[in-house]
């Protein structure tokens, strides 16, 4: 059994930039600090209306707390990101994931994962670090975020499969699909967002009862099948290659 202050000097924490677009574990306040109204909160709502032109994107929101509806074009400029719950096969090679692991005789076991796809992909780079303390967490917990490279079954614990990524600091060493794994896919195309949909969103209240949304994830009710899921995106990627 090791210690995480042994693990941590052998890891030498980086630090996770979270960009525009891209919401790794919840929302980041961070993003709306320039703007200086007053304290942002996190709210839930629906989306009311899916408006599409063209390439261009924008949500109306109808937050719970009531009132008129928000438009939210999805651009750069606010954190954005969509979710569903996804299955075990979506942690293959190539696929970009995130999560929060426990270390346990020198390695992190992993219960929930979030899969990155799409474009938010090419944004999140390869990472560990301790993760900051909280009330009924592990001291022992990590933060991380990386490329699979492999999948296999564990040769020390047979009923354990593990991955291998391209994080550095791991010097790839295994990262185990923990008992009761869940995994969460996450996004920034809005192919799959329609009227209805679970939102939650984060909110600067301006001068003048303006509002203004900073960060806004979608929450999917359907779950998505990785076979499915990855067979359309080839024929999308397939398409892209003839027309050009």
């Amino acid at each position: 059994m090791t210690t995480a202050c042994s693990f941590t000097t052998r890891l030498k924490p980086t630090v996770l930039s979270l960009t525009c677009g891209v919401l790794v574990a919840g929302f980041s306040i961070e993003a709306s600090a320039q703007l200086k109204p007053q304290q942002p909160t996190v709210t839930k709502g629906t989306v009311a209306e899916v408006i599409r032109k063209g390439r261009a994107t924008s949500l109306m929101i109808m937050s719970e707390a009531g009132g008129d509806p928000i438009s939210v074009p999805i651009t750069p400029r606010i954190q954005f990101a969509v979710q569903a719950k996804g299955d075990l096969g979506f942690l293959t090679e190539k696929q970009v994931v995130s999560g929060k692991g426990t270390l346990t005789n020198k390695s992190l076991f992993v219960k929930a994962w979030t899969v990155h796809v799409g474009l938010s992909a090419k944004k999140i780079k390869p990472f560990v670090k301790e993760s900051a303390k909280a009330i009924g967490q592990s001291r022992n917990s990590y933060d991380f975020a990386g490329t699979i490279s492999s999948r296999q079954q564990d040769k020390d614990y047979p009923d354990f499969e593990t991955v291998i990524t391209n994080i550095r600091q791991l010097k790839n060493g295994p990262v185990y699909i923990d008992k009761g794994a869940t995994v969460t896919v996450s996004m920034t195309e809005t192919e799959l967002v329609e009227e209805g949909a679970k939102v939650e969103f984060i909110a600067n209240f301006l001068k003048g009862g303006r509002i203004q949304v900073v960060g806004l994830k979608v929450l999917l009710d359907k779950p998505l099948k990785s076979e499915e899921f990855f067979k359309e995106s080839e024929k999308k990627t397939t398409r892209r290659r003839t027309s050009s």
